[in-house]
């Protein structure tokens, strides 16, 4: 908030008396700075880490300028059990630590994989059945994706969707 007073920018106050509990609840808000665009190219040679979501964790790379990975793959769990309230905070927590990575090892861009559970091509692979759509039912793509784009912009961090072969250990082979 500090930094938004600074900048001279808006911040909205809402202000609460919750007579049950006998307390005033004090609420600041205000609009995020806009995401700078960039390409991949413009990304990778900043620093970057490849991403692959899974349902129950990122898998990250680091990657060098020419896209090779670098170093042991690492895993950021996210387990889906529980409330939503609950699953949304490992959420969070899984990202966290997965910016927190990336800020460590200096990588200034995530790609992430460009999921698509409605092209034709993922439906012949894994058929129709009763499995395939326990998986996707329980795969949280959208929270996920909405998650890592706005906790990332306030870090700092691009996020560049890429096709899904290459944040894979397939596309680490090819």
């Amino acid at each position: 908030m500090a930094a938004r007073v600074d900048a001279d920018r808006a911040v909205a106050y809402t202000i609460t008396d919750d007579q049950a509990r006998g307390r005033w609840y004090l609420t600041a808000a205000w609009q995020p700075a806009p995401v700078p665009q960039v390409t991949w190219e413009q990304s990778i040679q900043a620093g970057c880490i490849g991403v692959d979501t899974n349902d129950d964790h990122y898998a990250a790379w680091r990657l060098d300028s020419h896209r090779n990975p670098i170093g042991a793959p690492r895993r950021f769990s996210y387990a889906m059990g529980g409330s939503g309230d609950h699953r949304d905070a490992r959420i969070r927590h899984a990202t966290t630590h997965l910016l927190h990575w990336a800020r460590h090892v200096g990588a200034r861009t995530i790609g992430i994989e460009n999921l698509d559970f409605g092209d034709g091509k993922t439906r012949d692979k894994h058929g129709r059945g009763k499995a395939f759509r326990r998986l996707i039912s329980r795969f949280p793509t959208a929270r996920l994706r909405s998650r890592l784009v706005s906790m990332a912009a306030e870090q700092g961090v691009a996020i560049v969707a890429v096709e899904a072969a290459y944040t894979c250990r397939w596309g680490a082979e090819h």
